[in-house]
C-alpha cells in the first residue's frame, strides 16, 4: 500500500477533515494533502520534509519508522547500497595487493642464493663510500656554518628586533586552529508549547528535531558555522547566541528562519 493511502485511512478512520488536522498539527492543508497523494515533489528541503511526515504519522498513530521507511522508498534513497559496494571493492584490492606482495618477497628470497659468496666484498665497498660520503658532508656543513656565522655578525644591530616580532610557523598554525575550531552555543527557551521545532547545524549537516515542548522548556546546542529552524509555533519561541541577548522570533504559526554570523 502506498504511504499516501495509509496516511488518507489513517485519518479517515479519526474521522477529521484535512483542515482539522492543519489546524491540529501546524502543518499547511496543502502539504498534507501532497501526503496523502503520495506528491513529496513539493520544494521543501529533506529534513523539513521527513519531519513534516514523521509528525502527520504521529498523529495519526502511525508507525513512524515504518511510514518513514516507505517514505525514503517513494524518494528513492539508496546511498547505503553505493556505500556496501564501495566497502567490497576496496577489501578486495587490498586482498590482491596483499596475495602480490607475498609473491614478490618469495620470489626475492630465492634470488639471494646465488649471490652470498659476493656479500663481504660488496660490504666493504658500500662501508667505505658511506665513510667518504660522510666526511665530505662534515666539510660542508662546516664551511657552510662558517658562512652563515659571519653574514649573520654583519648585520645592523637592529635585525635582530625584526626578527623577534615576525610570529613563528606554530603560532600562525596555533592561530588557524583557533579559527577552524571556532563554534557558537546556541540556546533555546519555550514560552508557550511547540508541536515541533527542527534545527540544522549548517556547519556538520545533522539536523535534530524536537517534538511536544512544554511551557518552560529550555536546551543549549552547539553549533559549528550557522543553522536553520522550523518551528510550528513562531510566536512561542525565543533563541540567543552565546551570552546575547535573547531574541523573539518574527511571525506566528509554522515557519523558518536562520542564524549565521
Amino acid at each position: 500500500m502506498a504511504i499516501g493511502q495509509k496516511l488518507e485511512e489513517a485519518r479517515n478512520r479519526k474521522g477529521i477533515s484535512l483542515r482539522e488536522a492543519s489546524e491540529s498539527t501546524k502543518i499547511r492543508g496543502d502539504y498534507l494533502s501532497a501526503f496523502e497523494s503520495s506528491s513529496f515533489d513539493i520544494k521543501l528541503p529533506e529534513v523539513y520534509l521527513r519531519g513534516f511526515v514523521r509528525l502527520y504519522a504521529r498523529f495519526l498513530d502511525l508507525d513512524q519508522e515504518a511510514v518513514l521507511a516507505d517514505l525514503d522508498l517513494e524518494l528513492g534513497n539508496t546511498s547505503s547500497k553505493s556505500s556496501k559496494k564501495s566497502l567490497g571493492s576496496i577489501t578486495s584490492n587490498e586482498t590482491e595487493s596483499s596475495e602480490f606482495s607475498n609473491k614478490k618477497t618469495s620470489s626475492n628470497s630465492k634470488n639471494t642464493g646465488g649471490y652470498r659468496t659476493l656479500q663481504k666484498p660488496i660490504i666493504l665497498v658500500v662501508s667505505f663510500l658511506l665513510l667518504l660520503i660522510l666526511i665530505i658532508a662534515l666539510l660542508i656543513s662546516a664551511f657552510s656554518d662558517t658562512d652563515e656565522d659571519k653574514i649573520i655578525s654583519d648585520q645592523p644591530t637592529n635585525q635582530g628586533s625584526v626578527k623577534e616580532n615576525i610570529p613563528n610557523s606554530e603560532s600562525n598554525q596555533a592561530n588557524i586552529n583557533s579559527i577552524v575550531s571556532e563554534t557558537f552555543v546556541l540556546k533555546l527557551a519555550a514560552i508557550g508549547p511547540i508541536s515541533l521545532l527542527i534545527i540544522d547545524d549548517q556547519g556538520n549537516g545533522n539536523p535534530m528535531d524536537f517534538k511536544g515542548l512544554d511551557v518552560g522548556w529550555e536546551s543549549e546546542i552547539t553549533i559549528s558555522k550557522s543553522f536553520r529552524c522550523h518551528c510550528s509555533d513562531l510566536e512561542n519561541l525565543r533563541f540567543a547566541i552565546d551570552d546575547g541577548k535573547e531574541k523573539k522570533v518574527d511571525g506566528s504559526g509554522a515557519g523558518n528562519f536562520s542564524w549565521s554570523p
